[in-house]
């Protein structure tokens, strides 16, 4: 434990709360951007050194069995937002997104102050800014990090390793003001740290919501002077141990101000790494697979949820979703559940709370961020059953799709037995391969049917 941290925690202890710990908790949401399974120390990295995030999983629930909501970045920002499984009607940011009752929403209707601060990816248009989705506060990024360069070039290998901060057109904003063009990427995790802290102090005796969205894993990816040549993961590593250290300084901060033990604290990723730009992307490892995949390794992703003297210490294995998040936010903070909303998500609190297995029994994987992509996988309970596969979402040097595969009959892998997905079971298990392809086609036509 930095001793940051250890001070932050002590002060907890010294002065006592603010409030009662049970009554509308804090809800501080961290989601990194294209950062991998393995790529921290509680997850098995021995390069990156991750002791904030360590501390947070030992004195939580670290959960080993968390999907995000899909393998893309829209897709699994939609799917938290809205509790809905981002492909239930195709996955086009339009009215029927703005229509939804987000989560900042829901929580701001229930008293809560709510603030995003990085990156957004979910639309600008007229009813779809932050501000108009339930954020009180948006201080970020409308979209990634990595548009064309001003001199016109495409988000490839090359480009990423021989591109500076300032050939990059990203614009960062405040609410609806652009403040700064192009944005300094290199001091994004420092920036959004300082406007996290800003926020708790300004909000501490009021519940809040505060939703930390980094830019940092995806490429392009700079880190601070502070941090550059520090890790002994080259320059991926330096950014993953910034975003260590800035858990750490909001931890910090809660403790300075007496809200510890009355905040639910939760650190995840939008999906897999980007191994494809190698030492600019991330590992999925052990799990097989990589952002834009429907293997494992495309949405399976560390998830942190620590909630001081309220969630005991755990690994939980159960089955969980991003699009779950919703239900379970809404159940521990109180509020309501909008009616006709939230038709995918499951309240995962009690399995948080108590130790109960999941209700979870099933969802169907996509790799694509397409309108009406198909349906690539299907997990159910134990087993995951592969129709179509792609081992990388594109051409690292030119850009260019890479077909995916098919197969009949469909690859099937016992999860339990083999979460790396490496000894296909389905001539072993004939009887099960045809349930789950009747379930596959329950699911899909119930998405497409919307």
């Amino acid at each position: 434990m930095t001793q940051f941290v250890v001070a932050a925690l002590t002060l907890v202890v010294a002065t006592g709360e603010m409030r009662e710990p049970h009554d509308r908790p804090n809800v501080v949401l961290i989601m990194a951007d294209d950062l991998g399974y393995g790529d921290l120390g509680c997850y098995g990295n021995r390069k990156i050194a991750t002791p904030n995030l360590d501390r947070l999983a030992s004195q939580g629930a670290r959960l080993t069995d968390f999907y995000a909501a899909g393998s893309w970045c829209v897709p699994s920002r939609k799917g938290l937002m809205t509790g809905i499984h981002p492909y239930r009607g195709g996955i086009s940011i339009d009215a029927d997104f703005g229509q939804r009752i987000t989560l900042a929403e829901m929580l701001r209707s229930h008293g809560y102050r709510t603030a995003l601060l990085g990156k957004w990816h979910l639309g600008m248009e007229s009813g779809l800014h932050p501000l108009e989705q339930g954020f009180d506060l948006f201080w970020g990024t409308t979209r990634s990090n990595d548009p064309p360069t001003y001199d016109g070039r495409i988000q490839v290998y090359e480009t990423f390793r021989t591109a500076k901060e300032a050939d990059w057109p990203v614009k960062l904003w405040h609410n609806r003001t652009v403040i700064e063009e192009p944005a300094k990427q290199s001091l994004f995790t420092k920036r959004y740290t300082e406007q996290a802290i800003k926020f708790i102090q300004r909000n501490h005796r009021r519940p809040f919501f505060l939703f930390l969205a980094h830019n940092m894993p995806h490429v392009p990816i700079y880190a601070s002077e502070q941090y550059a040549g520090r890790s002994q993961g080259g320059v991926y590593g330096d950014v993953i141990q910034e975003i260590d250290s800035s858990v750490g300084r909001i931890v910090e901060a809660l403790g300075e101000q007496g809200i510890t033990q009355s905040t639910l604290f939760i650190f995840t990723s939008d999906n897999g790494p980007w191994t494809i730009f190698r030492e600019f992307g991330g590992t999925a490892k052990p799990l097989r697979g990589q952002k834009g995949t429907a293997w494992e390794g495309g949405a399976g992703v560390p998830a942190i949820v620590s909630w001081p003297g309220t969630i005991k210490p755990s690994v939980c294995s159960e089955f969980i979703v991003g699009v779950d998040l919703y239900a379970t936010l809404a159940s521990m903070t109180g509020a309501t559940l909008p009616a006709n909303e939230s038709l995918d998500s499951i309240d995962m609190s009690r399995v948080l709370l108590e130790g109960e297995p999941s209700r979870r029994q099933e969802y169907l994987f996509f790799s694509g961020a397409k309108w009406r992509e198909k349906p690539f996988s299907l997990r159910s309970g134990r087993y995951k059953l592969h129709r179509r596969t792609n081992d990388v979402s594109r051409d690292p040097h030119t850009a260019a799709k890479i077909p995916e595969r098919q197969h009949d009959p469909p690859l099937l892998f016992d999860l339990h037995e083999d979460r790396q997905e490496q000894r296909d079971i389905a001539h072993l298990h004939p009887q099960r391969v045809r349930e789950l392809q009747r379930a596959f086609d329950r699911l899909r036509d119930d998405l497409v049917s919307e």
